[in-house]
């Protein structure tokens, strides 16, 4: 069957419009014009595309987080609810301003940091097309702190549109970080007085200050003492998470003679590798001097890579520790050694924090599982990288580089024997009555007259009263702070040369230095360590 064509008419803007419209024959018999079937299914494109616009809209105004678009001429071109919440802007009036405003409720710093990071995007955003620039922010209103993602928007041919940033308030994560963080900061503080006191008398008990001993009783004491020093090198590890996640934990970048601090490592190492009938062998670069970095920081990484390469090392193998230079500015230092090796699938979390790896010895190890991830976060603090290479059964290498110093040398000061001159008197100010005893114990063995107290106004009356000729001064005590009877005794013309050590479970942070303190002994202590720093003091003063 046939049809002829007919002509429908259409009013549009008030004109009558003729189109010509064929006809096709369906299954059922009955024509259809092709203009209605088109007309038809434009409509449910256009219906099918306003409901994916509406679900999109919905969307935005319903998630957590903030998103803003900006175009490619710097202007906002959306913002969602969450964002308008997050940065105090309003949504009606924000679109067609420029982007950057939107951050002024940030502190000038974060204000800064994010101009500069749009102004990189849209200088050469195709640098950043692979990689998301990211950058916290902090609202000073409220306290929020906020994170925010900036990533350019490109089209599939490579049109820059402009950038998007998504922001997710993390306010709730950095407290409890801190949180977790003022706990382990507490508790270590806590347990480090008692620990002073177990450590002390143990040593004094082993030098049979109190008598003498019989075999039994040398090896339960030396077991005690040995158990109280893995608990105070957990406390410093723990300590030192806590200080590099918070960004409390300073270096000492100075000039370092790394081939002296390498031989200094295979020393200290060197009677633990003979009594396992391990070959300690050392292989520098003579021309490699000097590195920039925090002496004791890195002694601490170096310590612990030869450390571990020591107990993982069955008898009879070798241990090797070498300095290279394979570019003009840096170098490299490898620990390695012929152990047990590390399986593939351990590899990849062997710098993750508490992770232990499965390895044939584990049940002889005793280990915080924290020393590698502090080791590798503190290279990557002096600008370096840490890695590792490893065959099961054949031996593990541990790598990582410095920055090379290309000034003048650094040079290892000497140390000089010192000894007490007798009828010194020391002032002990102390509240924990052990620890305090423990200091004046060993002060009097050696020949020191001892005063001790615990409050810190009694300390003063009595660094006038009597011809004192150093303080041990804690930073904790029950009426004033350990930092105010500092303060006192450096202001005062009578007590101002006194020489002061400061002993606390407290963390150095310079101000007992810069308040003339010369020296701060972290507790627990080696007790040869506290008559050392005092010797030296009372000799340069």
């Amino acid at each position: 069957m046939s049809f002829r064509p007919t002509l429908p008419s259409h009013l549009t803007r008030g004109e009558r419009i003729m189109t010509k419209a064929n006809h096709t024959q369906e299954a059922n018999g009955q024509a259809q014009p092709v203009a209605q079937r088109a007309d038809v299914a434009q409509r449910a494109d256009v219906a099918q595309r306003a409901d994916v616009a509406q679900i999109e809209r919905i969307a935005l105004a319903s998630i957590a987080d903030g998103v803003v678009v900006s175009g490619a001429d710097g202007q906002v071109v959306l913002l969602n609810q969450a964002a308008a919440r997050m940065l105090r802007a309003d949504p009606k009036t924000a679109p067609g301003c420029p982007a950057h405003t939107l951050f002024e409720s940030c502190s000038a710093r974060y204000h800064l940091t994010m101009m500069d990071a749009m102004d990189q995007l849209y200088a050469d955003p195709y640098t950043h097309e692979q990689s998301e620039k990211s950058i916290e922010l902090i609202i000073e209103t409220g306290a929020r702190v906020i994170q925010a993602h900036l990533s350019p928007l490109l089209t599939e041919v490579g049109q820059f549109l402009g950038v998007v940033t998504l922001l997710r308030d993390i306010t709730r994560e950095v407290e409890a970080e801190q949180a977790k963080n003022d706990f382990v900061l507490n508790v270590s503080q806590e347990l480090r007085a008692p620990l002073t006191a177990i450590k002390g008398y143990g040593e004094m008990l082993l030098q049979q200050t109190a008598g003498q001993l019989d075999e039994q009783q040398e090896k339960f004491l030396r077991i005690i003492h040995n158990g109280a020093d893995r608990l105070v090198a957990l406390i410093n590890d723990l300590l030192d998470i806590s200080r590099i996640d918070s960004g409390q934990l300073e270096l000492d970048i100075q000039s370092v003679q790394i081939n002296a601090l390498i031989r200094d490592v295979a020393d200290l190492i060197r009677p633990q590798c003979d009594r396992k009938g391990l070959h300690l062998t050392i292989e520098v670069e003579p021309k490699v001097e000097s590195v920039l970095g925090d002496k004791n920081r890195l002694t601490q990484v170096i310590a612990n890579l030869a450390g571990n390469a020591c107990r993982y090392t069955p008898e009879g193998g070798q241990i090797t520790l070498s300095l290279s230079r394979p570019k003009p500015d840096e170098v490299q230092i490898d620990i390695t050694d012929t152990g047990t090796g590390i399986a593939p699938e351990d590899q990849t979390h062997i710098f993750q924090r508490f992770r232990q790896v499965d390895v044939p010895t584990a049940a002889e190890i005793h280990t915080t599982d924290l020393g590698l991830p502090i080791a590798k976060m503190l290279v990557e603090m002096h600008g370096g990288r840490m890695w590792m290479e490893s065959e099961v059964g054949q031996g593990s290498i541990f790598s990582f580089t410095l920055p090379l110093h290309t000034g003048a040398p650094g040079t290892v000061p000497g140390t000089k024997a010192e000894h007490p001159q007798a009828k010194h008197t020391v002032l002990v100010i102390e509240d924990d009555t052990d620890v305090a005893q423990l200091i004046a114990l060993q002060l009097r063995q050696e020949g020191f007259s001892v005063l001790t107290t615990e409050r810190g106004k009694e300390a003063l009356q009595l660094a006038h009263a009597q011809h004192i000729d150093l303080i041990t001064l804690d930073m904790m005590l029950p009426d004033i702070t350990g930092m105010e009877v500092l303060r006192r005794l450096k202001t005062d013309r009578e007590t101002a040369d006194i020489p002061v050590i400061i002993v606390s479970v407290l963390q150095p942070d310079g101000s007992g230095i810069g308040w003339g303190a010369v020296e701060h002994i972290t507790k627990p202590f080696a007790l040869e360590k506290l008559m050392k720093s005092i010797r030296h003091a009372l000799k340069a003063a």
